[in-house]
């Protein structure tokens, strides 16, 4: 097998955020997708050994910004370099808002964000896969 044509599957990237007792987290992702339009559904892969999988887990909610080109390397610092566990990522972050879902989403270097509430899982063994009802955008 010639696995080179998986490396031409075109991704996006992604901050996914969460929270759970009042802690605010989020990581990078590469693996958003529209499942179906009616109902209106998505999936996201998550590594399981990210802190944001974990409390997805537990609370079955999640928004997704939809990273722009104007994203700068601080951004994937802040969410993809460090841990959730040992770092708050929103400390001194002033380009967030909160959604309806009482979630944070991104309000610069994104040209959107999604609300999900998790309806499905699929284990992975390294990543988990949901499946969520979009609930605003």
């Amino acid at each position: 097998m010639n696995s080179n044509a998986m490396f031409n599957i075109s991704y996006g990237l992604y901050v996914l955020t969460a929270n759970e007792d009042g802690k605010e987290n989020g990581c990078i992702v590469n693996t958003l997708s529209q499942v179906t339009s009616t109902p209106n559904t998505v999936s996201i892969a998550v590594n399981k050994q990210n802190y944001t999988h974990d409390m997805i887990m537990r609370t079955g909610k999640f928004n997704v910004s939809m990273l722009s080109t104007s994203a700068d390397f601080e951004l994937f610092k802040r969410f993809g370099f460090q841990s959730g566990r040992d770092a708050d990522k929103f400390a001194d972050f002033d380009h967030s808002q909160r959604a309806a879902n009482g979630l944070l989403f991104l309000d610069k270097y994104a040209n959107g964000y999604i609300s999900c509430k998790v309806i499905n899982q699929l284990d992975l063994q390294t990543h988990m896969m949901y499946i969520c009802d979009v609930t605003q955008c």
